[in-house]
Formats: structure tokens, sequence, C-alpha cells
């Protein structure tokens, strides 16, 4: 089970994303689910490290991530990563049973 969750400050900004695990619908490698979680996690680096130029801290690799933003966060990271993280929640409802993902918010 892949498990993908958000941490949102009080107005509703990304503070914290973390992925992990396997989505078992395949074997390793060839498991499009987990194909897809990564293509998202790595899309979303790639946008904030390359393009806007605004990495942000924390790790990625295979099978993890746990990224942290930066804060304040301008509505372009926001874009980007509200982007992303509206295709985990398709990614979710695709595949209920090979992922699961939640949000907090942070009083």
């Amino acid at each position: 089970m892949i498990e993908i969750q958000l941490w949102r400050d009080q107005g509703a900004r990304p503070l914290r994303l973390l992925v992990h695990g396997h989505a078992g619908q395949g074997r390793y490698g060839e498991d499009i689910v987990c194909a897809a979680a990564s293509a998202l996690t790595e899309t979303l680096r790639i946008g904030l490290t390359d393009v806007l130029h605004e990495a942000p801290t924390g790790a990625i690799g295979p099978g993890h991530a746990d990224i942290t933003f930066y804060q304040p966060m301008s509505d372009q990271v926001q874009a980007v990563v509200e982007t992303i993280v509206r295709g985990f929640q398709d990614l979710r409802d695709t595949a209920p049973k090979a992922v699961v993902y939640t949000e907090e918010r942070l009083h």
C-alpha cells in the first residue's frame, strides 16, 4: 500500500508531504500504480527545483519521499504542489486498494 500524507497550515497551505510504500499491484519495476506515484513525486521535484528554482527540503528516493515546503509559500509553488496533490487524489480514487491519501490541518 502506498501511503500519502499531506500536512497543511491553518490557511490550508501545504507544509509537508510524505509518500511511502509499495502499491503491491505488480512486481517491482512493473507496478503501474507505483510508477504513477513515482512520476507525480518526481514531477513535483522537477517543478519546484528546475522550473521555479525553489527546492524544498527533505529527501526523495525509491519508495519514499518526505518533503517540507519553504514558508511563506509563493503562489507559483502552491499551484505546482496543489496540482500534484490533485494527481495523488486521483490516483487514490483510481486505485483505492493500493493508495491511501490523508490530509491533516495543523492548528
